[in-house]
């Protein structure tokens, strides 16, 4: 449940955040196009008037006062933009530039900037903090100082990200407690279903030592026959996947792994092939490997040994006869590769992702022919997490592969025996 929890709470920071970070795009996009639609009104009211900015009295009950007004075009403005005009003669050559209303640059600095924006080809656009218009005839060029804007919409969207930080830490630290009694209903259902796991395994187990015992009885007076055969081979069924809910269930409830030593994961692996020989030479199966030799790696002595079990284990179920099956052990600085590869029949249209899903089965006569319960992989899994881990199926062309990796970061905790 805390990773339930911790979860919930990124989702929700990302969340808000997001909405924040767009909403701070837009305003600033939205006051920047603005003030381009605001620059270009009044350089073309200045290349209307060649090259100088007219009264706004001219303008009054004209019909383009209320549009001028839009882009705070009064009285005042005249006397504070700060612009220049550079005027250019039929040969191109610079013939009079007006810094009258700018103090900022000199004739031979507004000479330059009218050239480098020229370079350009464009009619309107901004050049550092000063907004250009090129006169459609090619004769004037207007630079409008509109650093003052530029900076109010600095000062704006600074402001707005600072409050929207503000309230994103408010938020933060509002929903951590608020997640606490949002995850408390998946926690108690979590709970009982754990306990209804462990209390109706061991309520399943003293049946079946019953019939497993009443089994053997008809065995011992009546001989052996099919019906016997039969019923022992399913209680022993039962009982394996009674036994696998429990270790599942009990792999759930922790969220540390104890036991940490040094294992010796080469020796672990070649001990499991003699478990499954016989099923080797009954199908024929070639077995390679590229192990490297005396791997050591820190973790839980038992849950490794099930981990390889189990995956050596479902490719030996799974493997075609005369096929292969190939494992594979790398070390490198932060983790350590495990893999498992078996030749066999691949169904393009089956999602390998729900492998590790508790009973899931993607060829259920298969799978009841081979007494899989569709809970091994998800043991695997859980062994694979606690380890700091992950771990993959991969289907290929010839077969299926289950990639392990092993955090390196697992420090032990007793010395090797």
């Amino acid at each position: 449940m805390k990773k339930l929890r911790k979860k919930i709470i990124l989702g929700v920071i990302a969340s808000v955040t997001a909405v924040f970070a767009l909403t701070i795009l837009f305003i600033y996009l939205s006051m920047m196009w603005s003030n381009s639609q605001r620059a270009d009104s009044l350089t073309a009211l200045i290349a209307d008037h060649n090259g100088k900015l007219p009264a706004f009295s001219e303008y009054v009950n004209s019909g383009q006062d209320e549009k001028l007004r839009l882009y705070r075009y009064n009285e005042e403005s005249p006397y504070r933009l700060r612009y220049f005009t550079v005027f250019y003669d039929e040969n191109n050559e610079i013939s009079k530039v007006d810094i009258e209303h700018i103090a900022a640059v000199n004739e031979n600095a507004a000479s330059q900037l009218a050239e480098t924006v020229r370079e350009y080809n464009q009619t309107v656009g901004y050049y550092e903090n000063y907004r250009y218009r090129c006169s459609d005839d090619g004769k004037a060029v207007i630079m409008l100082d509109n650093s003052d804007d530029i900076a109010d919409v600095g000062m704006v969207t600074l402001i707005i990200t600072l409050i929207s930080v503000f309230f994103i830490i408010m938020i933060t630290i509002v929903f951590y407690f608020l997640s606490r009694i949002i995850v408390k209903p998946f926690e108690e259902n979590q709970r009982m279903q754990k306990q209804f796991i462990t209390d109706a395994s061991h309520e399943l187990k003293t049946p079946l030592a019953i019939i497993s015992a009443n089994a053997e009885v008809l065995a011992y007076k009546t001989g052996e026959n099919e019906w016997i055969d039969n019923i022992t081979t399913q209680v022993d069924r039962v009982s394996g996947l009674v036994n696998e809910l429990l270790t599942l269930n009990r792999l759930e409830e922790v969220e540390e792994i104890s036991d940490i030593e040094p294992v010796d994961l080469t020796a672990m692996i070649r001990r499991s092939y003699i478990d499954f020989a016989e099923v080797f030479r009954s199908k024929n199966v070639t077995m390679t490997e590229d192990i490297e030799p005396d791997l050591m790696y820190n973790g839980n002595a038992a849950q490794l040994e099930r981990l390889i079990s189990v995956l050596i284990e479902n490719a030996s179920k799974y493997v075609l006869d005369n096929g292969e099956i190939k494992v594979t052990l790398k070390k490198d600085i932060r983790c350590t590769h495990f893999s498992v590869f078996n030749t066999c029949e691949i169904d393009p249209e089956t999602d390998y992702t729900h492998l590790f899903d508790r009973f899931y089965r993607p060829d259920s006569s298969r799978a009841s022919s081979t007494g899989g319960h569709g809970i091994g992989l998800s043991i695997a899994k859980r062994i694979v997490i606690l380890h700091g881990g992950s771990i993959e199926a991969l289907p290929s062309d010839h077969g299926l592969s289950f990639n392990v990796k092993l955090s390196n970061k697992l420090t032990a905790k007793k010395p090797l025996k």
